[in-house]
């Protein structure tokens, strides 16, 4: 089912006109890439007259997916490659969201958008430069996540060193980049990333709470999955990174014999994930499945499963926990981050961080419970169902709600271009 299955297209007479800039768009990027690309094709989906602002990087892999999509790119230039190859990143950023701006001054004055939405990136300590002549929207922002504190050896020192460069960097570039504080501002991670804008001098009436992300439409027409009898294969979903804690749900294994693992993605990790699995003894009961291709292929694969284990540590939504309560796969994560504003203790089975051993043990219990009960299994999973499906997670239901912020910071005014 496509996204224009479940609204229809607004007239040619009354279609409103967006301009989208991120710095990717992408179906192999993931993340903000793979989230800004969906919002793309979803305005379209619903007859919205949208076009895209992107880096020219992605160009070849758009023209080969869908060469028809209205975009227009930004090409690098000297500047950014001596940058890249000096890995002056923070730099890099700077002269690549400037670019990004200057690109879409010029998109605008041609085709005089309605609203300006800039989908990423999300964070909310990274630059934007303001826009005018033409209202603006930015979001959804989502960060300024640590980890656990009995979890904050595990951090890397550039996210340590963020930390603790927050209050003065956001005090120091505030009066140079005032592209947040003009702006509507799309709001999805929480106190946290609210504290970080007012850090920046942004203020709450700027601000709307909203869905980090919609999920495909038609996974809420599909039956959920439901559950009944004994079935102990658990899975693990997502790249493997160091602070999704993999190896947390490897050594909770080790806690129950009679459970399987399968863990589907891939990244960095992956080899030390292995020899983890070696070490313990369990690595008959562990499989490496690697991506599975999103929609009906992960769809199958997901319903063999008992419960999705996700005891992700700094996880600032958890795109893959929206899906599995849509898809009716009981949810066992950490209480912290992305999943505890998505859940409660009645919709999945929350941990708290208070220690490794703690979440380690609490993991091996949920398998155990949940391996056994697929009574408890299944009242989790028709919870988690109802508030996925009250809460609006499908994108066209989302992005309906942000076409009504579009028209509320537009009003009836039409803006005006400099030739």
């Amino acid at each position: 089912m496509s996204v224009s299955d479940t609204k229809p297209e607004a007239s040619p007479a009354n279609r409103p006109r967006i301009l989208l800039v991120a710095p990717n768009i992408s179906r192999k990027m993931g993340g903000e890439a793979a989230k800004a690309l969906r919002i793309f094709e979803g305005l379209l989906a619903l007859g919205i007259d949208a076009v895209q602002v992107t880096h020219a990087r992605v160009r070849n892999e758009m023209q080969s997916y869908n060469p028809d999509l209205p975009v227009h790119y930004v090409e690098d230039g000297p500047v950014q490659v001596w940058l890249y190859r000096l890995r002056l990143n923070w730099l890099l950023q700077w002269v690549g969201a400037w670019l990004l701006h200057r690109k879409a001054e010029k998109v605008a004055a041609s085709f005089h958008p309605k609203v300006i939405h800039f989908t990423s990136p999300i964070s909310p300590t990274l630059p934007y430069f303001r826009f005018r002549g033409v209202p603006t929207v930015i979001g959804p922002l989502n960060g300024n996540i640590l980890h656990p504190p009995a979890f904050a050896a595990r951090e890397t020192l550039a996210k340590r060193l963020g930390s603790w460069l927050l209050w003065p960097v956001q005090k120091i570039s505030a009066p140079l980049f005032t592209g947040k504080r003009h702006a509507r501002l799309l709001v999805s991670g929480g106190d946290r990333t609210v504290a970080a804008l007012e850090l920046g001098g942004c203020r709450r009436e700027q601000m709307v709470i909203t869905l980090d992300s919609g999920v495909d439409a038609g996974l809420e027409q599909r039956e959920p999955m439901r559950h009944s009898g004994v079935n102990r294969r658990f899975v693990f979903l997502g790249r493997l990174v160091r602070y999704k804690a993999c190896d947390l749900v490897i050594e909770a294994l080790a806690h129950v014999p009679e459970a399987t693992l399968d863990i589907i993605g891939d990244g960095p990790e992956r080899s030390a994930l292995s020899r983890l699995a070696e070490t313990l003894g369990v690595a008959d009961r562990v499989r490496f499945v690697g991506w599975v291709p999103a929609g009906d292929p992960l769809f199958a694969q997901l319903s063999a499963y008992r419960a999705f284990l996700f005891p992700s540590l700094a996880e600032a939504n958890g795109i893959v926990v929206q899906e599995a309560m849509m898809f009716g796969l009981p949810v066992v994560a950490v209480d912290w981050g992305g999943p505890a504003q998505l859940l409660t203790g009645d919709e999945a089975i929350l941990i708290s961080p208070t220690d490794h051993e703690s979440v380690v043990n609490g993991l091996a219990d949920a398998m155990r419970r949940l391996g056994e009960d697929g009574k408890a299994a299944d009242a989790l999973a028709t919870a988690a169902r109802r508030k996925a499906e009250q809460a609006g997670f499908s994108w066209p239901k989302l992005l309906a709600d942000w076409l009504a912020i579009y028209d509320d910071v537009s009003g009836n005014a039409s803006p005006h271009f400099a030739s």
